[in-house]
């Protein structure tokens, strides 16, 4: 092996070996439980268990080790030919991406544009659309991540959307108590050599935490039989802050 590949995988070990895990277990009844199921991607692990009770245990495990893909940019992927045309926003996407030699670049630099460019507006009456969040600049999470993924899919990159539930405190909008959280909308990013990605278009890169837990199936209505409760949590996660615009962006290195 040369010296120059000793050193880099040297430098990998040394980088997992400070990994910090944060995880956390909840319990979840009612009939629209069955939207849980077992999730994994590249720093995150959702563990699905049946208790004595008919309650499900979901105990979550996130790593905040490093993302370590050499997939390239430009991809080898084909341009998604079911996207809608948008001259406009194929123009904001090539801007972000232009010189980028990584995937995981190309990515960072379109979810900080999203950040910078979109103010969130938790008004749930206002379009959530690729269409409309760009020309209006406001949406909520679920704006946030259509846009993040439309503009992501006009650069050749896969991604898609995730519903599922994020563990808030009562005064975050769109709180229910019955959840202790709120309903909520992120993304999947696919790198070739890592698989499926976490990241949160309004407040991270990359990497989410253990308040995330993301339905198995999507729900094509709002569910209204699910309580969900804390169990236990321990561990924390070392992620970078990045500013954009007004935006503070979490970034797994």
């Amino acid at each position: 092996m040369k010296r120059g590949a000793v050193a880099l995988l040297a430098l990998l070990i040394a980088a997992g070996a400070r990994a910090a895990e944060e995880r956390a277990v909840y319990r979840a009844a009612g009939q629209d439980a069955r939207l849980f199921d077992q999730y994994d991607n590249d720093g995150y692990s959702l563990a699905v268990t049946l208790a004595a009770d008919g309650s499900l245990e979901l105990a979550v495990r996130v790593s905040d080790a490093p993302l370590v893909s050499s997939a390239g940019f430009p991809t080898t992927n084909a341009r998604d030919a079911a996207l809608t045309p948008a001259p406009d926003r194929d123009a904001f996407a090539r801007r972000l991406v232009k010189g980028c030699r990584s995937e995981s670049e190309a990515v960072s630099r379109v979810l900080l544009g999203v950040a910078a460019e979109v103010t969130y507006d938790a008004d749930r009456l206002r379009r959530q659309d690729p269409t409309a969040v760009f020309a209006s600049r406001r949406a909520y999470c679920v704006g946030f991540s259509e846009l993040a993924v439309d503009l992501l899919r006009r650069v050749a990159i896969s991604a898609r959307t995730v519903q599922g539930i994020f563990v808030c405190a009562p005064e975050d909008d769109g709180y229910e108590s019955a959840i202790g959280g709120a309903y909520h909308r992120w993304i999947e990013v696919y790198y070739p050599d890592r698989g499926w990605v976490f990241s949160d278009p309004s407040a991270s890169i990359n990497g989410v935490d253990a308040r995330y837990l993301p339905f198995g199936r999507r729900s094509w209505t709002k569910p209204h039989s699910l309580e969900l409760s804390p169990v236990s949590s321990s561990g924390g996660l070392s992620y970078e802050s990045v500013r954009a615009g007004d935006a503070t962006m979490r970034v797994r290195r």
